[in-house]
């Protein structure tokens, strides 16, 4: 079993700058402690943190009851009392991203220059030629028929 090297709160901004290729020279054992905290973050569960009965009513679980990897995983808890009682609101670090930077870190997901740059789609709208008619009436009936083209 690991041993945590740090209980400090590492962001993801200087997990990807510790992780990165860029950064090989740097500190093993705060390499290893950004490992251990993506790690955490990417195996906690929703239901390490809370609760919920069989009417839907859902409870945050005491902190100490809490394991070590949901007190990294969580970002953010509010609760806010309401007529109905109190309102939970738990907002948990990026999953997806912990993903990313440990299986980048691993070898497992190679890493792309535009990785990090949101997606840019070019979208060319072209529309049909109009078409214009000319009306004649002949013998009081009205016929319509596409105009001729006047190429110059």
């Amino acid at each position: 079993m690991n041993k945590n090297i740090t209980n400090k709160a590492t962001s993801v901004r200087e997990a990807r700058a510790i992780l990165s290729e860029d950064n090989k020279g740097g500190n093993d054992a705060k390499k290893e402690a950004v490992r251990q905290e993506m790690e955490a973050i990417s195996s906690a569960e929703i239901t390490d943190a809370l609760t919920w009965d069989n009417d839907g009513n859902v409870f945050l679980k005491p902190s100490d009851q809490l394991p070590l990897r949901m007190k990294k995983a969580i970002k953010k808890i509010k609760t806010r009392k309401t007529e109905h009682g109190n309102e939970i609101e738990l907002e948990m670090h990026d999953k997806i991203r912990s993903s990313q930077l440990l299986m980048k870190h691993h070898g497992m997901l190679s890493a792309s220059v535009d990785q990090n740059r949101p997606t840019l789609i070019g979208i060319n709208v072209k529309h049909a030629e109009p078409i214009t008619y000319e009306v004649k009436e002949n013998d009081g009936e009205k016929k319509r028929r596409p105009a001729e083209k006047n190429e110059d």
